[in-house]
């Protein structure tokens, strides 16, 4: 790449790449024969103004090494390192070159993002050709990969329903840990949960904060023997509403003691 075109691209995407950069010239002199594109891709390198995370895809040719597992530890150290040495707010994906192409004839959604958006910081002649393809609108998405996507709507909505049910676990065990440590503080042994809102009664806690408690408790024990199996969100926001008022009631009292 030409000096005045690295000049150009550090104005347009900034310090994010220039780190990137960086990095790429720190991994590939030391693995030229197996790395086959490095690329600076995601948010930050759709907007100059970008201080989190700098998202790298290292596509690493999988042809020569397929079995090499001491090989691939070894890179695998090489980019950390590298990392640690450059920023550690880069987060490098690698990739093999026979997935990203498995991908590529698919038209996976992902694959055409970074085509799309992604901007080689290194490469060995394949992905500007392919990006260029992808801006004439040669890569078209196969009935495979439409019906892939269109597959994993249910499995997203499954688990976006089991990780609102997961959230409220947590909620329940924030306050278990809390009702616990702040009964500690008073003088008992750790209480086991079944016994935390009789000794909570002890220490004089408010009547409606135990109720608030017993129904997180029964409510969690429901989702754990699967009797509950769905949450809406609106549910989920008065639950998160109980356990930080219940919480910040126990920091309190908890403060009082240490």
């Amino acid at each position: 790449m030409a000096k005045k075109e690295e000049n150009n691209l550090d104005e347009l995407y900034g310090e994010d790449y220039k780190t990137a950069l960086r990095l790429a010239n720190e991994i590939f002199p030391k693995f030229s024969s197996v790395v086959k594109s490095i690329i600076y891709f995601g948010s930050s390198s759709r907007k100059k103004a970008a201080r989190g995370d700098i998202d790298v895809l290292i596509i690493f040719n999988d042809a020569n090494v397929i079995s090499d597992k001491d090989f691939k530890m070894y890179f695998s150290k090489k980019v950390d390192e590298a990392v640690k040495k450059v920023d550690e707010r880069l987060h490098v994906n690698v990739v093999t070159l026979t997935v990203f192409f498995e991908n590529l004839i698919n038209a996976e959604p992902v694959v055409m993002n970074v085509l799309r958006d992604g901007v080689a910081l290194i490469d060995t002649g394949f992905f500007a050709p392919l990006k260029i393809l992808l801006l004439k609108g040669k890569l078209k998405p196969s009935a495979e990969a439409i019906l892939n996507s269109a597959a994993r709507v249910d499995a997203h909505t499954i688990m976006s329903k089991l990780n609102l049910l997961s959230a409220f676990q947590e909620l329940y065990l924030s306050m278990l840990d809390a009702a616990q440590a702040t009964i500690m503080a008073y003088g008992a042994v750790a209480p086991s949960p079944e016994k935390v809102p009789d000794l909570l009664k002890g220490i004089k806690i408010p009547a409606s904060q135990i109720t608030n408690f017993r129904k997180m408790q029964l409510v969690f024990k429901k989702v754990e023997h699967r009797e509950l199996n769905k949450m809406t969100g609106k549910e989920y926001d008065a639950y998160k509403k109980k356990a930080e008022s219940f919480n910040k009631l126990m920091e309190a009292k908890l403060r009082k003691k240490i």
